[in-house]
């Protein structure tokens, strides 16, 4: 799977042979992560060329859509569906970017175009995204992007010694 979102961005599915390129960026930006993914803090390149086998597993059962957010041939990051619970016919999206590659709207433009697949290819009919209360930047995305808070799960996710509350955000297919 790829998506074309612009001349110098694309977005597709996560390989095997990208645990390398993306366990770099995760060491050069663990203190940029960490603070909001439970896994940034300690993940080693085991754990990361674990994570790659178990996304393609997922997506070949159509369990998940893991991908990787490329800028001009590099991995900037991740964004994609973790989640996908076929049954429902629905998809929880997660994202992340290194440091130097925020503030370009590139997220938003990716997770744009995982919509459109979600409610095309996929045929999900709700997409939905969880961030932690107080990461305003990750709560921007589905704010721009027209979904709707639906409410806050309390105490939902372990970072570090604590836990964080999650705004979650729907949008149904006949919303898009």
């Amino acid at each position: 799977m790829r998506i074309q979102v612009s001349a110098d961005v694309e977005v597709r599915a996560l390989r095997q042979d990208d645990a390398r390129e993306i366990h770099a960026l995760v060491e050069a930006n663990r203190g940029h992560l960490a603070p909001w993914l439970p896994w940034a803090a300690d993940q080693e390149l085991a754990g990361t060329e674990n994570y790659m086998r178990t996304a393609e597993e997922k997506r070949e059962r159509g369990e998940a859509l893991d991908c990787a957010v490329v800028v001009d041939g590099r991995i900037a990051g991740c964004a994609g569906f973790p989640i996908i619970e076929s049954h429902a016919h629905v998809g929880i999206i997660g994202y992340w970017l290194a440091k130097e590659y925020e503030g370009r709207g590139l997220v938003t433009r990716a997770v744009d175009a995982l919509i459109d697949h979600a409610f095309g290819e996929l045929g999900l009919h709700r997409v939905e995204i969880r961030a932690a209360t107080n990461n305003a930047r990750s709560r921007a995305v589905p704010e721009r992007l027209g979904f709707t808070e639906e409410g806050v799960l309390r105490a939902a996710d372990g970072v570090g010694d604590e836990y964080v509350d999650l705004a979650v955000y729907g949008l149904l297919a006949t919303e898009r």
